[in-house]
């Protein structure tokens, strides 16, 4: 199998040669940039240099699917949000509120043709032309309550679901029609799943019931739009709203590092495929050692695809990135080896 076919075969839930590894969360590392000489923010507005930039995650670091877009800031930049686009290690940020009533939030004509939408799909074509028979090539949206608290403020939304919960659903609705657009758009551009990051409704925003008043439908909504699999990202524990995710319709989920494999494994029960769900911290604070014996413990666990728990930090030597795949091909030649041989097969003590 090659990295394309064995991400999206794990992606569906069918047999591969080796646990796949990727990622669906903001990540490029200084090391990247400065090998590539293309760095941020300039790269956020230049196809060529954004594709350049991403498929280094495979060529450099192995990982067999690849967005080629960094952030999940698009759709705010692209509606008016105030940005301040980084550095070569921080990520973009948006600005102040825009939408703040419900008529604020409208859909523009020209919506995929607005920066940085357009760099994101030219990207795409160019990834697909490119490496679409290597690699699998994901897109990135936001999740719809992420969008409305970017575009109408964290604190106001969050009281707006108690106090004014109609202004809410409103801004929800637009918000998942400009996103299904956006991710109709990557599909047909070339993407082969696209991943919805919904930081915005983590494990500690949201109590089941206010999940269900007002993202089940949303979300149900929107992945039924998306012409391709769904990878959706939520921080935090989530194993109170499984059953929310699962009415969803989502593929696959990419589960935070506070949630054991294990225990998300069994509340999944195979409704969905799993990706995750090495912590973000040891990625950059800690050993290749350390990296190594939480993917054991993911591919123990049965988890489909090997990633990042959520968005890293760029400043992450990418040695401990590498040693996700290292690790990843390691117990694919042991498993291979106990079919054999299983008086000599190796365990999973394996040590730096």
């Amino acid at each position: 199998m090659n990295s394309r076919e064995r991400f999206l075969a794990a992606l569906r839930g069918e047999p591969t040669d080796r646990t796949p590894v990727a990622h669906v969360a903001a990540l490029t590392t200084v090391e990247l940039q400065q090998s590539t000489g293309c760095t941020m923010p300039a790269v956020h507005h230049d196809p060529e240099a954004l594709v350049r930039l991403c498929w280094a995650n495979h060529e450099v670091l192995g990982l067999d699917a690849v967005t080629f877009n960094i952030t999940y800031f698009g759709e705010p930049a692209a509606l008016g949000s105030k940005m301040d686009w980084g550095s070569i290690d921080t990520y973009p940020t948006y600005g102040p509120p825009i939408w703040r009533e419900a008529g604020d939030a409208t859909i523009p004509d020209d919506l995929l043709y607005r920066e940085p939408i357009r760099t994101y799909l030219a990207a795409t074509r160019l990834a697909q032309q490119r490496y679409g028979d290597q690699v699998a090539i994901l897109a990135k949206i936001m999740g719809p309550l992420s969008m409305v608290q970017a575009l109408h403020g964290v604190d106001a939304t969050m009281m707006d679901m108690i106090e004014r919960p109609d202004r809410v659903h409103a801004m929800l609705d637009v918000a998942v029609e400009i996103l299904a657009r956006c991710a109709a758009a990557e599909v047909e551009a070339g993407a082969d799943a696209v991943a919805i990051g919904e930081g915005g409704a983590g494990g500690n925003m949201l109590s089941p019931a206010m999940h269900r008043a007002f993202l089940s439908d949303a979300h149900q909504r929107l992945v039924a739009q998306i012409p391709a699999p769904t990878i959706m990202h939520i921080c935090g524990n989530m194993t109170p709203r499984v059953d929310a995710l699962i009415d969803s319709g989502i593929t696959c989920f990419n589960f935070d590092w506070a949630v054991d494999p294990a225990t998300m494994k069994e509340k999944a029960g195979g409704a969905f495929t799993l990706m995750g769900n090495i912590n973000t911290t040891d990625l950059l604070l800690g050993t290749p050692h350390e990296i190594r014996q939480q993917v054991l413990g993911c591919v123990d666990a049965g988890i489909d695809i090997i990633s990042p728990g959520c968005a890293i930090s760029p400043r992450c030597p990418n040695i401990n990135l590498q040693t996700m795949v290292m690790v990843a091909k390691e117990t694919s030649i042991a498993t291979s080896f106990s079919a054999d041989s299983p008086a000599q097969a190796p365990t999973h003590s394996l040590e730096e």
